[in-house]
């Protein structure tokens, strides 16, 4: 790993976000250190997405546009962005949505002193459609500084708390991401959350107790739509007669009962290679 530390790809997956494309992608491009790569990708919008994207990169060596021949929805928009990355480390920002000052070079100086770790994330704040600061998102705090949640530690806070991620933050190791197998559209708005589980459960997790993001609340998002939706939340919950402690838990070891498992983890777990990593020593606590 470079001494300046890892190698950041963002990946931005759009579709008809022209209003807020300015404020999204400004914050990744004015970042210091800035990203290696940014990664937009449009997914088939109708609006003027295309003009405006065009615009903001066009000085910007470092950054492109992508646009998909068909619609792939939002996981697959951000599976194919990450196929036209090279860093060795990715993260996906929301075209709603957008990032803070520091953010890279928070998440480089504590990935360089545990360059194995699955991910790196920190907190979020919530926004309205105006940019407004509405509250922190109430995500658990982990730790109350810089530090590194070996895998055995990721799945006591998962099975403690369920998640602790804000997925605008959450910068994953390319090749654990990898091994995950990207976002899988089955949990659909919750993709991101499961993904995240998963890696730091075989690689463990570097966190820093600090707002980085700003996630916006607005009408009919992704995330509202997959808990709104009966029949993905039935697909999504553990069997009858499990303990809470099984949920989601598939990924996590053979300790738990097959029949506890939802039906979307066993699809997920068929299509993916586990290869549990090793604990490492935490930098702080």
């Amino acid at each position: 790993m470079p001494a300046c530390g890892p190698q950041i790809a963002v990946i931005v997956p759009n579709r008809n976000d022209a209003r807020y494309l300015p404020r999204c992608l400004r914050s990744v491009l004015e970042q210091q250190p800035a990203a290696a790569e940014v990664i937009v990708v449009d997914d088939q919008s109708t609006d003027d997405s295309a003009k405006v994207i065009a615009s903001l990169i066009a000085a910007h060596p470092q950054a492109r546009l992508v646009e998909n021949p068909v619609n792939l929805g939002v996981n697959g928009c951000i599976n194919e962005g990450i196929r036209h990355s090279r860093s060795s480390h990715v993260v996906v920002v929301a075209s709603n949505d957008f990032i803070l000052p520091g953010i890279f070079g928070r998440a480089k100086a504590c990935l360089a002193r545990v360059p194995d770790a699955g991910l790196w994330s920190a907190l979020s704040w919530l926004v309205d459609l105006e940019d407004r600061p509405i509250r922190l998102h109430p995500s658990p705090l982990v730790a109350l500084r810089d530090a590194y949640l070996p895998p055995g530690r990721c799945i006591e806070l998962a099975l403690r708390h369920g998640n602790w991620f804000t997925g605008t933050t959450v910068i994953y190791r390319r090749d654990a991401l990898e091994e995950a197998g990207y976002f899988h559209p089955d949990y659909m708005g919750m993709s991101d959350l499961f993904t995240a589980l998963v890696v730091a459960s075989r690689h463990g997790a570097a966190y820093s107790p600090a707002p980085y993001a700003a996630v916006r609340l607005h009408p009919n998002n992704y995330l509202t739509r997959t808990l709104s939706d009966a029949k993905v939340l039935e697909d999504l919950t553990p069997r009858p007669g499990c303990s809470r402690r099984s949920s989601w838990s598939g990924q996590y070891g053979d300790s738990v009962p097959r029949r506890c498992v939802p039906p979307a983890a066993r699809r997920l777990e068929r299509s993916r290679n586990a290869r549990p990593a090793g604990s490492r020593a935490p930098f702080g606590r």
